[in-house]
């Protein structure tokens, strides 16, 4: 997770500078959390499997001021594409709870001044705000003009030399509860897009909400679903669309329309592109609900044609995207132990780094561990308030703290009987607001043997206070710190090195060597994110907190894929 703030408390302060930063590759999306502010600056979001997200909707703000009419070095003017705020390129891109603003002003004026250009597949934007005036939402392929502009980023997007001559398209993009504002055709482009309870508000100049561009053999374009339609245009000046393209493909479904939504609902663009029955309606609701007084080409759609238009069957495609179905994400809050750490201290590893490898599709995985946290610490610097900002309905909020609450510094230090459990319920709170499962893990053994080969507990009685929270409360525990102490036990004091961080001297990264009985090597991260698993699976079985006894029945099919990982 990248923190952007303009304030200098974050890891960043400008949004571009972090998208800059994120590296590629991946199968878990790069949580970017952006904290209140207006951010004054034109973003290119060029990686794929990023997703932003905004700490308040309403006051977290980027905006820009281009314009058509702007000019090059050459004196000609730069045109619409060129005109973004935001530019998204990259894949499976997801923006939550941002406001994209383009202000450069009155379409009669500065002509085109696009928002946001959604180039990219598979993008998903939740609860955002899109405001402009002419032109406000572009859905559509790159060209090379706007390839040149934002050069040196490069994009994988697809790209045409004409917008206007542009293929059938697979790119998708999906809208969810969204408010988009503008006037003059804008929401406009040749893109398969799905709009789910969304708002469109027409500027008091009035125009055209839509302007669909599809390809003729492109079975879909902009379906607008459960939709209201408002503005503060004058009743009857604002139409719900005209064809940019002659084979345009755009409908409403179930959608409320105010009387600001001219009785015609479609208009044709001129004699050559005209309203088909690839436009229509069905179900339409509130003052303009009627639709005898519609354009007499536009299809009046019958309720099996409605029936038959889904986001399975207009987004799906050949990988069978569903947007409207959140992958839900393991967030993990911990120490050192669970940290993820950079190529230069290898071997050394946290257990939450390896775990993406180890889950089954279906799940991503934020690791928020920080080396040296405490469940007080990690409060105090507000990390638990930035997993807060980002955690929906079928998450899971994975706790694990212990090592650095038992350490004097009254900075990190709780007490096992007050302070540690009341530290943890907070994490509790926060994960069951959302709709999201919180679950409790003790902490790794350390490895510390006794004179006569017996591995010793050293944590005190924190894990009993993160056992006794649990059963009070009802929660998911996985008892690492039973089943670490087991396996750590079985390997004994020779053999347990091989899951610890200890290296010969003359190691790149430990010139020195490195004896490290707290921290794991890789083979030990794997192994305990795979103990993690199967006791997991062990506490959903059982109903109970389970121990590494009642867990290794499900430890098998894991480990070996831990090994496959390994080698």
């Amino acid at each position: 997770m990248y923190i952007i703030a303009q304030d200098g408390s974050g890891d960043f302060t400008t949004i571009q500078a972090a998208i800059d930063a994120v590296p590629a590759g991946g199968r878990s999306p790069t949580l970017l959390l952006i904290r209140p502010g207006e951010y004054r600056e034109r973003v290119v979001v060029n990686k794929d499997h990023l997703r932003l997200v905004g700490e308040d909707r309403d006051r977290t703000v980027i905006t820009h001021s281009a314009c058509a009419r702007d000019k090059n070095p050459d004196g000609t003017e730069r045109g619409t594409f060129l005109s973004f705020t935001m530019l998204v390129t990259g894949r499976n891109v997801e923006i939550d709870r941002l406001t994209i603003r383009n202000d450069a002003g009155d379409g009669d004026t500065a002509g085109q001044a696009v928002a946001v250009y959604a180039a990219g597949d598979r993008g998903v934007w939740r609860d955002c705000r899109l405001i402009a005036c002419q032109d406000t939402l572009f859905c559509g392929p790159l060209m090379p003009k706007v390839l040149r502009d934002i050069a040196p980023r490069t994009a994988d997007a697809p790209c045409v030399d004409s917008v206007g001559d542009a293929p059938v398209t697979y790119a998708r993009q999906y809208f969810e509860h969204c408010f988009i504002q503008g006037d003059v055709d804008f929401i406009f482009g040749p893109y398969r897009c799905w709009f789910e309870g969304c708002t469109l508000y027409m500027n008091a100049r009035g125009g055209w909400y839509t302007a669909a561009n599809t390809p003729q053999d492109q079975p879909h374009g902009l379906v607008f679903h459960r939709c209201r339609l408002t503005g503060a245009c004058p009743p009857g000046r604002a139409y719900l669309g005209r064809p940019w393209r002659k084979f345009a493909r755009t409908v409403f479904l179930h959608c409320d329309m105010d009387a600001c939504v001219a009785p015609e609902g479609f208009r044709d663009w001129d004699a050559d592109k005209r309203i088909t029955s690839r436009c229509g309606e069905f179900g339409t609701t509130g003052v303009r609900a009627d639709q005898s007084t519609r354009h007499p080409a536009q299809k009046r759609l019958t309720e099996e044609d409605a029936m038959a238009l889904t986001v399975p069957q207009v987004l799906g495609g050949f990988d069978g995207w569903r947007p409207d179905q959140v992958i839900p994400t393991w967030f993990l809050c911990g120490d050192s132990t669970m940290a993820d750490y950079p190529a230069a201290q290898a071997p050394m590893m946290g257990w939450g780094q390896t775990l993406p490898a180890l889950l089954p599709e279906g799940a991503f995985v934020q690791n928020c561990a920080v080396n040296g946290r405490s469940s007080k610490s990690f409060v105090d610097e507000n990390r638990l308030h930035f997993i807060d900002c980002c955690l929906r309905p079928g998450d899971r909020l994975v706790v694990s703290f212990s090592h650095n609450d038992e350490k004097p510094d009254p900075a990190r230090h709780t007490d096992p009987e007050d302070t540690f459990p009341a530290y943890l319920s907070m994490y509790v709170d926060t994960a069951r607001k959302h709709g999201a499962e919180p679950i409790l893990a003790t902490p790794i053994a350390r490895r510390h043997f006794d004179p006569q080969g017996r591995l010793l507990a050293t944590h005190g009685p924190y894990p009993e206070a993160i056992r006794r929270l649990a059963a009070e409360q009802g929660l998911c525990m996985v008892d690492l710190e039973r089943a670490t102490m087991a396996l750590v036990q079985q390997a004994g004091a020779e053999g347990s090195k091989a899951y610890y961080c200890h290296v010969p001297g003359g190691h790149p990264h430990y010139p020195d060597g490195a004896a490290d009985n707290s921290h794991l090597c890789e083979r030990g991260a794997i192994r305990i994110a795979a103990l993690f698993l199967a006791g997991l699976r062990g506490d959903s079985a059982n109903g109970e907190t389970t121990t590494f006894a009642a867990a290794q029945d499900n430890l098998d099919d894991l480990i070996s894929r831990e090994d496959s990982v390994y080698r």
